[in-house]
């Protein structure tokens, strides 16, 4: 079902997955964030403030400060110099940092451990002995390149931590124009080079989440349902990223976070007003997966990425009416660079057939003809499959390949018989066919149906879209799993034009819904516990 279309004038959205990691019963005080959109296997990391940087590290979730650098305006980088050490240790940076004067220019302070410090330096005339290789060393540097540390310690990293004038609390820049509240750590990438971390309040991290995903000049119900669905996917998801030094990242493919630059009063207020609360499902925090517009129907876990989730089901969005249509053309060409990307080889590429929907209308199956064969997608690959073209993966799954037509609500419905005769009535929008229940089953165009829409099954009560239905006489009518929510033509040989609704995957809260919700009078905790079927906000 889909009401009147509006324009959509911003377009947000988060692509998640659905990878359970952490079940628990609150919000975690602090979060680590991969700053991988500004620093990921970085060879050089920079790190600024206006006053000197603070240096530290944390015992769990309490930050230790040990001293500050005689400098505001830093370089992170891998060390790979040769060093000679000396065998005193320093239990204060501070400490360490005047025994300098003993050894020399060519000395340096080595943060070894937490509360331990020794020096280094690149003169052998009178060392202890000759510092073992550390590939993941770091050395910190000024702006005049002089090295003001190094680090032997990726366990547990040195924190950085700055100062800005126009905030009441401790503030880093990092890189030419990101702030961050609390801390800055830097790890090792995953392939070379270094990531920069953000160590931050949970609240703090979502003053800069949600202005990111949604626009703060919305309706303040929708914003706290924004808030509670960014702090419960956090949460669910804390753990994902521990392999990389870090639980979440700063891009959609966790939630978008641009730290104090992004933040707006409205948004924080939202958070504020909301703290500490989560989506809770069976004593558990549920993973609260969000997208842009679900085009009017929200999707199903379970057709996007395989595995059923209790919550995550598919279900009208009817006051989701920013969204518009979107058009694509995608030439032959470009779809035979998507089957390379994927391995692939079906010679020529002739043609493109959608062969399913799911129940919300979203392409279940798609396949690619080619003159030596055919390459089948499904599921939420038949959108990011295209991601090969020039203009990258679909906006949704929601796609056919002719124009949708007005509302484009369904004109088709089967209809048990109030009678116990085993009939079916079933209603077109030519007239209506009397049928027996028994053995009764649809097919979609793509095996020869002439349905002219979406299927829906209609109770004397309610409209009911799952696959079985029991009728008045008793009789149970099957429906084979993603039927067609089209009768439209679902193959087209030679260049794509494609037309579809909604952004992002589609499963659980749509923004732009909430948006509408909010609008209408709804409550965030009422917004919230209609997209999870079965939560609570607690």
């Amino acid at each position: 079902m889909r009401l009147n279309q509006h324009k959509i004038t911003t377009l947000v959205g988060v692509l998640v997955l659905t990878i359970p990691t952490i079940l628990q019963a609150k919000a975690p005080e602090s979060i680590r964030i991969g700053l991988e959109s500004v620093y990921k296997d970085a060879a050089t990391i920079q790190i600024k403030s206006e006053e000197s940087i603070a240096i530290g590290y944390f015992e769990g979730e309490k930050w230790i400060k040990e001293g500050y650098l005689d400098s505001s305006d830093i370089s992170v980088s891998l060390d790979s110099t040769t060093y000679y050490g000396y065998k005193e240790v320093y239990n204060e940076f501070e400490d360490a940092y005047k025994a300098l004067e003993i050894y020399g220019d060519e000395a340096v302070v080595a943060y070894i451990e937490p509360g331990k410090y020794q020096i280094y330096t690149t003169d052998d005339f009178d060392a202890d002995y000759k510092v073992s290789s550390n590939n993941k060393r770091i050395g910190i540097k000024s702006t005049k390149g002089e090295v003001l540390l190094v680090s032997e310690n990726d366990e547990q990293p040195l924190g950085f931590r700055g100062g800005y004038s126009q905030y009441n609390f401790p503030a880093t820049g990092v890189g030419a124009n990101r702030i961050y509240r609390g801390v800055i750590e830097v790890v090792n990438g995953q392939s070379k080079g270094l990531t920069a971390v953000n160590q931050v309040n949970m609240e703090d991290y979502l003053y800069g989440v949600v202005p990111c995903e949604v626009s703060a000049s919305w309706h303040v119900e929708s914003l706290k349902a924004q808030a509670v669905a960014a702090r419960s996917m956090a949460t669910f998801q804390y753990n994902r990223f521990v392999s990389r030094g870090y639980n979440l990242v700063d891009t959609t493919t966790s939630q978008v976070y641009r730290g104090i630059t992004s933040e707006d009063k409205r948004t924080t207020a939202a958070v504020d007003a909301t703290a500490g609360e989560v989506a809770m499902y069976n004593g558990a925090v549920a993973e609260t997966v969000y997208s842009a517009s679900s085009g009017g129907y929200t999707a199903d876990a379970k057709y996007v990425w395989g595995n059923s989730v209790p919550y995550l089901v598919a279900k009208p969005d009817p006051y989701e009416t920013d969204h518009v249509p979107w058009t694509r053309q995608i030439t032959l060409k470009e779809i035979e660079k998507c089957v390379a990307n994927a391995g692939k080889d079906v010679g020529t590429v002739e043609g493109v057939r959608i062969d399913s929907y799911s129940q919300s209308g979203r392409v279940n199956s798609l396949t690619i003809l080619g003159t030596k064969g055919e390459y089948t997608v499904t599921k939420e690959n038949t959108r990011t499959f295209f991601n090969g073209s020039n203009d990258g993966s679909l906006k949704s799954r929601m796609y056919q390949f002719v124009p949708y037509s007005g509302s484009n609500t369904p004109n088709v419905s089967i209809k048990p018989g109030t009678s116990s005769t085993g009939k079916a009535t079933i209603i077109t929008s030519d007239g209506t066919v009397e049928m027996d229940l028994e053995g009764l089953w649809i097919e979609t165009e793509v095996t020869y149906s002439k349905v002219a829409d979406t299927v829906y099954i209609q109770s004397a009560d309610e409209i009911i879209t799952s696959d079985t239905f029991t009728s008045s006489s008793g009789n149970k009518v099957e429906i084979d799993g993603d039927y067609t929510s089209s009768s439209k033509p679902a193959t087209v040989y030679g260049d794509l034009t494609i037309y579809g609704y909604g952004y992002g995957h589609g499963v659980g809260m749509s923004q732009y819904g909430a948006k509408g919700m909010a609008e209408a009078g709804f409550t965030y905790k009422e917004i919230i516990e209609y997209y999870y079927d079965g939560v609570k906000v607690q």
